[in-house]
């Protein structure tokens, strides 16, 4: 057996007993659906607010959404280097259009969609993708890799990085980068928690 085989095997030894470790914590402390700064001050604030620093060089100068916006602090962060920023979200929260993914599309067009932790809380998420594949010129859309069913009640799906690529391949061309706690990478490092594709609508690869 090759060093890489009992590395991944060492990796899912230890994510089966972390399994078992989170499902009974997780009755003792539910996991938040939304993020509000300031409301707890950790590491999960400070890995939302690093996704959108890291997508805000996209925004120069352009017409965004922010889809599944929450609280609206992403739409601030976006706001700082964009033409303007609207909002979607299934309540209102933040001065945002009030939208179901699941079932409505909104009808303007955008420069780039940001849509961070979303397509994991859809049931069908192509329905979603090919509504940003069809809006937008430049999408940045990141998920959780690698979680267990049930870690997050409110997630209706979980991939590995190779399932989530080839969802994301079907309607984008994708440049692909990896978070750990607030730095981002371009290169994974194992073991993959959270993706972030960078993705042209393949309609426009050729435009």
């Amino acid at each position: 057996m090759n060093t890489d085989s009992i590395q991944h095997r060492k990796l899912r030894l230890r994510d089966a007993l972390m399994e078992q470790i989170f499902l009974s914590l997780r009755k003792l402390k539910p996991v938040r659906e939304r993020v509000t700064l300031g409301e707890k001050n950790d590491r999960v604030e400070r890995e939302h607010v690093a996704r959108y620093i890291f997508a805000r060089q996209f925004c120069n100068g352009k017409r965004v959404a922010d889809i599944a916006c929450g609280t609206g602090y992403g739409m601030k962060i976006l706001g700082e280097a964009a033409a303007s920023v609207d909002g979607y979200d299934k309540k209102l929260l933040c001065g945002n259009f009030i939208m179901d993914l699941e079932k409505e599309s909104w009808t303007k067009s955008y420069d780039v969609i940001v849509s961070f932790e979303t397509i994991e809380h859809l049931a069908y998420p192509q329905f979603f993708l090919e509504n940003i594949a069809r809006t937008s010129r430049l999408a940045l859309i990141s998920s959780p890799i690698g979680e267990f069913h049930g870690y997050n009640p409110h997630h209706k799906q979980v991939w590995n990085l190779e399932e989530f690529k080839r969802l994301l391949g079907e309607y984008f061309d994708c440049t692909y980068y990896y978070q750990i706690a607030e730095s981002i990478y371009q290169e994974p490092k194992l073991p993959v928690r959270f993706a972030i594709a960078v993705g042209t609508p393949r309609q426009f690869l050729h435009a």
